[in-house]
């Protein structure tokens, strides 16, 4: 029997232990790695790709009869909302109603391709956003608020407002008022021009809650870089203790009221659009239908003016808009912040604050030459009026309406819209100046102790030719040097001829200027700042004629002592019917007055009726002193006033006079021009513009 095979030997199988791996190989890791990696992605599409999506356009939004809560911030609205079916974005505490349909086109429409092409770019800087407010159709129910969304105004479709028709602007007048009265900020809808003019936001754009710091020591408006869209519920939150300092929410900075103004006879926007609401409580709402960009206005007062405190004010609801800080935006912030959604932006410094159509900002380049130039220009205007240091910026603001001229003075300075791209062109600054801009600078920074009847249009034309002439590197007339001469050969021929031309008047400067220098002018102006009132004015007469002066002195105060005992002596014939000392009373006080007036014009200290020619006379006698030389003769050239104290006080300095001058005759080969630079404000204009004494308050 064959033997079965020998068996294998059996090998006993090895179990190797497992090797222990810890946290990073467990489930909960990779759980968590897995959730990580979804979020990471989330972010970076939320920040990149969903900017480079296609921009969403809504189409035709039925309103349902319950109000529509817009969950995400960026929803495009391409149809003006009515008065009689307004689109409405609530609060949160609104019940939830059906989402409005939106299309994904794949090409913008409505011509704002470029535009929107912009706003994709964006990234918008805050990170806490919260949703629009819109108000509810209840606001329609008014008859004021639906009278003023009936009222249609725009550039391209101005409304016809005859000067002569007192009744039909009566009327207007009276509309706009209740409108504006019937603004409620949780019950605001856009007005339908809105869109027009200031303008709409881009969207899709972020409504958000942004928290702003203001320096305490700088007055009148604040620039917050937010904008509140039309209709939309802007929420301004202070802390307690900042309550009873006087601060002010303004929503839009297109301040003129059209409706007061009797030139204009075709309106080019709503009469009125802006607002404001004082911060009295810690919370406090505001809307506007036009909607505009957001300033707090602080006061300018001594508590103010001394303190370093920074005030915290937090603005929900508002859209960002393109915001230049001078010293404090970053190259990399402003290619950004030149795309943000709101109609208008601004340019910031020290000095000066531009109010500008986005439009032209988001293809502005890094503008930080253009804002230094611009504190040079206002610079050069502080010194020329010998102003201290400053409490608050100029400011200007194009518009497509404006109250007065081409361009007019104040707080705004106001200009049209044709202007805005000047306000921006570095080059043309620096190459060819701005006649315009440094004129109205000019109002903002005149006194009334240096400017005459019938000079309002003349002295701030000084601050014009020395910005032409420092920033613009001009010569003195701005390149009209000869046309400047051949004016004051005219005016000194014939000065009252000459008396209602605005140029005519400004050339009397001109030889004196081109002789001594603008440091001269600065020095006059600097001492005449030193004296406010009349009184001042007479006490430094008195002093300069020292012995003689106060001598006239008593015997001006021995005259009216007098003066009062004929008075009463007056009384005291009328009581007891005696006519003939009430005669000789009434005889001796015209003797006085006349006696009086002699003195007083030795003194070159004439009555308040007369200040004019008492102001030239001051002025002329410093001036003289500054430039080292009697300018006395040369200004009596132009019927200035040059009195016997003039002669004596000014006796110590030699006569000066412009070679060939006083002129026997005019010279046929200089034609002199009247409107020298083509300003439209100098002949729209007029002197309806004010002396800009107020605008001292902005300095120290």
């Amino acid at each position: 029997m064959a033997l079965p095979p020998p068996r294998r030997a059996h090998r006993r199988q090895v179990v190797l232990p497992k090797a222990p791996t810890g946290f990073i190989g467990s489930a909960p890791f990779w759980f968590i790695l897995i959730m990580l990696s979804g979020a990471t992605v989330a972010v970076l599409y939320q920040r990149f790709g969903k900017a480079k999506s296609p921009v969403p356009i809504a189409e035709e939004v039925k309103v349902p009869e319950t109000p529509v809560v817009v969950e995400q911030p960026k929803v495009v609205v391409t149809e003006t909302p009515t008065p009689t079916t307004p689109v409405t974005t609530p609060t949160a505490e609104t019940p939830t109603a059906p989402k409005p349909v939106v299309k994904m086109p794949t090409t913008p429409t409505n011509g704002k391709e470029e535009e929107i092409r912009w706003n994709r770019l964006y990234r918008t800087v805050s990170n806490r956003i919260v949703p629009a407010h819109v108000g509810e159709a209840s606001a329609l129910q008014k008859k004021g608020f639906l009278s003023g969304q009936a009222l249609r105004v725009s550039p391209d479709k101005p409304l016809p407002v005859p000067a002569g028709n007192a009744t039909l602007r009566a009327e207007l007048k009276l509309r706009v008022e209740e409108y504006w009265a019937s603004i409620d900020p949780n019950h605001c809808v856009p007005h339908p021009d809105a869109e027009n003019f200031p303008g709409a936001v881009l969207e899709p754009a972020d409504r958000v809650i942004t928290a702003v710091s203001l320096p305490a020591n700088r007055s009148r408006w604040h620039s917050t870089g937010l904008y509140a869209a039309p209709g939309e519920r802007i929420t301004f939150r202070i802390p307690a203790a900042d309550i009873q300092r006087g601060l002010v929410a303004h929503i839009g900075c297109h301040t003129d009221n059209i409706g007061d103004s009797p030139k204009r006879e075709n309106w080019h926007r709503f009469p009125v659009i802006t607002n404001s609401i004082a911060l009295n409580k810690r919370t406090v709402e505001l809307a506007n239908p036009f909607g505009g960009p957001i300033y707090i206005d602080l006061p300018g007062n001594d508590k103010n003016a001394k303190s370093r405190e920074l005030i915290r004010v937090e603005i929900v609801g508002a859209v960002e808009a393109p915001i230049f800080i001078l010293g404090k935006t970053t190259r990399a912030e402003w290619d950004n912040s030149r795309l943000a959604p709101a109609p208008w932006g601004e340019l910031v410094c020290d000095n000066m604050v531009l109010s500008v159509p986005s439009k032209l900002l988001r293809e502005l380049p890094y503008p930080e030459d253009l804002m230094k130039t611009w504190m040079e220009i206002v610079e050069a205007c502080d010194w020329l009026a010998a102003w201290g240091p400053r409490h608050s910026a100029e400011r200007i603001v194009p518009d497509a309406e404006i109250s007065i001229g081409w361009m007019h003075s104040g707080y705004p300075i106001k200009c049209y819209t044709e202007s805005a791209p000047d306000m921006v062109n570095l080059k043309k600054l620096k190459t060819e100046g701005n006649w315009g801009f440094y004129h109205e600078l000019g109002h903002n920074h005149q006194s009334s102790l240096w400017t005459y009847s019938g000079y309002t249009e003349v002295t701030c034309n000084l601050f014009a030719l020395y910005c032409m002439d420092r920033i613009s590197n001009r010569p003195l007339g701005a390149g009209h040097g000869d046309d400047l001469d051949a004016i004051a050969r005219e005016m000194a021929l014939d000065p009252k001829s000459h008396s209602d031309s605005a140029f005519h008047l400004l050339s009397q400067y001109y030889f004196p200027l081109k002789q001594y220098g603008w440091k001269s002018l600065h020095d006059t102006f600097e001492e005449l700042g030193e004296r406010h009132d009349i009184h001042k004015a007479d006490g430094m007469v008195k002093k300069n004629l020292g012995i003689a002066g106060r001598e006239i002195t008593k015997d001006i105060e021995a005259l009216e002592k007098e003066k009062h005992q004929l008075d009463l002596k007056i009384k005291t014939a009328i009581r007891e019917k005696k006519d003939d000392d009430k005669t000789a009373a009434e005889t001796r006080l015209a003797e006085i007055a006349v006696e009086e007036k002699k003195l007083k014009e030795s003194m070159g200290a004439l009555s308040k009726s007369d200040s004019d020619v008492r102001k030239k006379d001051i002025f002329v006698r410093i001036w003289s002193k500054h430039a080292n030389a009697n300018l006395g003769p040369y200004f009596a050239c132009f019927d200035w006033p040059y009195t016997d104290s003039m002669k004596t006080m000014l006796t110590p300095l030699k006569a000066w006079m412009p070679p060939n001058f006083p002129p026997l005759k005019a010279d046929p080969t200089k034609v002199a021009k009247t409107n020298l630079f083509g300003s439209k404000n100098e002949s729209m204009a007029g002197a309806e513009e004010k002396v800009g004494d107020n605008n001292a308050a902005n300095t120290q």
